[in-house]
């Protein structure tokens, strides 16, 4: 046998320190978001850098002892911007390489894994690069526009919401026109556009790239702004079938229009002690997609009694998610709402509720400032109740379920001193569960805490723990723990070390751990040499699960390995 060292990865999502304090969801707000807009005359980019060697514990037949499955991945994601207040170029480029991903046995060149797919073109097989995003915007007087990638938000995300999620390393752009009329408060806004997902994953492995689907999206949105919010929006979808796409970006225009959505928001800000928010929206299928129509609202209430913030949520839908039939596939949603969950906690389980087809519920938290001192002190309770109809899907039960979370916890800051503490109890309570059946359960805590030891020293920790316990289910389940920490060292500005554990005895999570089948163990020292540049080295194991960020959710697989990667503003 020959090994090749040939230029094409699980993923690089270790635990963030400060992550404990998550409130639910990543509200969308009405007006779009613009994250390429450059207000002088100058050009800056972003250079990002990833290489990974990662670890197989897979062996060849008939070299058990030789790790020849082992490969390494180098990523380079390339961003420049340039122009003036009037005009902005902009571009993104990514590129990808695999080494040690071949081997010669009896003369024959295998390749291990396949780096892309079929209707992806590059002249290697281990070698991809792409003209991933571009966009030229231009603004003058009430007119704003954009031709080529953008993003957009309508509303609550009922109807369109297609932004960066890169918590879950996501970017789905809009390609196409996107143009804003406005004058004094009233904002009109077009969008005209294929969907574009960004094929290499920066954080994620990038085996078996699949060419972009490029659904259609037609999208118009009416506002008026002042203490009295009122929109209107509508979209439509045509969106592209099949297992295959033909890899023409104009395809999706000779297909059906699969799904339309029509909707109205009204926010009434300062409306007496309170602040008011209304959404509502009707979902219209072509037979193909759904025989059944979909409708969506959602409403708020916050109201500021003394020291205290009161926020009271409520939500309903049913029929909304066939419009993410087809993209839901390849990672991205077209349409998100609200799901008002604690989203750090969700499991393979109750990931179904984040994106159920039926569900309606609503949440309260208060929030209290009892701090004094110079100290800020913060402690909330929150608890949601939801009722799940929708049986379908990834869901586990057999039977509608009736849930139930409570959440407390509080922010503490005093000068360098910072402590952010959550810890909460879930249980899905199921109709026809017998009476010795409490449903599925979820007790969790976690936090984040910065003690500053002196000499430009500090000390961060972040523990998180997870216990939970499955009721009766067609195909039964095992009951797990999981248990995550990670402690850091920072000396000054420039240096940090950090130590990761992970801990997780869930049957259904892909890996293993580097101590034991459980455990897992790495450590990661950190390099600011200037304010615009970072320089990670990794090395270790970190486990499988999922991750739901602003109501969506991914299975993010284990790493085992090591990495080095290099982050560049200029």
């Amino acid at each position: 046998m020959e090994l090749v060292d040939d230029p094409l990865a699980t993923e690089d999502v270790a635990p963030v320190l400060g992550e404990a304090l998550d409130l639910g969801d990543t509200v969308t707000v009405s007006t779009p978001v613009r994250p390429y807009d450059l207000a002088g005359g100058a050009t800056h980019g972003l250079e990002e850098f990833r290489f990974r060697y990662y670890t197989v514990d897979d062996r060849l037949a008939g070299f058990e002892d030789n790790p020849v499955l082992d490969y390494q991945e180098a990523v380079q994601r390339l961003q420049v911007v340039g122009g003036n207040s009037a005009l902005t170029l902009g571009a993104q480029l990514d590129a990808v390489a695999l080494f040690s991903n071949a081997y010669k046995l009896d003369g024959v060149l295998t390749y291990e894994r396949d780096l892309y797919t079929d209707g992806m073109m590059s002249f290697h097989p281990n070698w991809w690069f792409n003209l991933e995003k571009v966009w030229l915007q231009g603004r003058s007087g009430g007119i704003d526009w954009t031709v080529g990638d953008s993003y957009a938000a309508f509303g609550r995300g009922y109807a369109l919401n297609v932004v960066k999620n890169t918590d879950i390393d996501l970017d789905t752009s809009l390609r196409g026109v996107n143009v804003g009329l406005s004058s004094g408060t009233f904002e009109l806004r077009l969008v005209e556009a294929t969907t574009n997902p960004q094929q290499l994953r920066l954080e994620n492995p990038n085996v078996s790239m699949v060419p972009d689907y490029a659904h259609v999206v037609h999208g118009v949105r009416a506002d008026v702004y002042g203490r009295v919010h009122a929109g209107v929006h509508a979209t439509a979808f045509q969106l592209v079938e099949g297992a295959d796409p033909t890899g023409d970006g104009w395809a999706g225009y000779g297909q059906p229009v699969d799904a339309g959505i029509v909707g109205g928001t009204l926010e009434m800000s300062s409306l007496g002690p309170f602040d008011v928010g209304l959404e509502g929206d009707y979902f219209a299928y072509d037979p193909s997609v759904s025989d059944s129509p979909g409708y969506a609202a959602y409403a708020s209430l916050s109201a500021y009694p003394g020291m205290a913030i009161v926020l009271v949520e409520g939500k309903i839908s049913r029929d909304t998610e066939h419009v993410n039939a087809f993209s839901a596939i390849h990672g991205y949603e077209l349409s998100t709402g609200p799901s008002l969950e604690y989203e750090r906690v969700i499991t393979e389980d109750s990931s179904a509720a984040v994106n159920s087809n039926d569900i309606k519920g609503g949440r309260v938290r208060v929030d209290v400032n009892v701090g004094k001192n110079g100290a800020i002190v913060t402690p909330y309770l929150s608890a949601a109740a939801f009722r799940d109809e929708d049986l379908g899907g990834v869901h586990f039960n057999d039977a509608p379920e009736t849930i139930v979370h409570g959440v407390g916890g509080a922010v503490v800051i005093k000068g360098e001193f910072h402590a952010l503490v959550n810890g909460g109890y879930r249980v899905d309570l199921r109709d026809a569960a017998p009476a010795s059946n409490a449903g599925d359960t979820t007790a969790h805590l976690d936090a984040a805490v910065t003690v500053p030891l002196g000499h430009s020293l500090s000390l961060e920790f972040a523990p998180s723990v997870l216990a939970y316990h499955w009721g009766e289910n067609p195909i039964q389940q095992a009951d797990y723990l999981d248990l995550s920490n990670a402690l850091a060292l920072k000396v000054g500005a420039p240096w940090a070390l950090i130590l990761y554990t992970d801990y997780s005895d869930n049957p259904l999570i892909n890996s293993t751990g580097n101590l034991t089948d459980e455990l897992y163990a790495a450590g990661e020292l950190q390099w600011m040499p200037s304010t615009a540049t970072t320089l990670k080295a990794f090395y270790g194991a970190y486990r499988a699960g999922i991750r739901c960020a602003g109501g969506q959710c991914r299975s993010l697989p284990g790493f085992e390995g090591a990495r080095v990667s290099v982050t560049s503003n200029f």
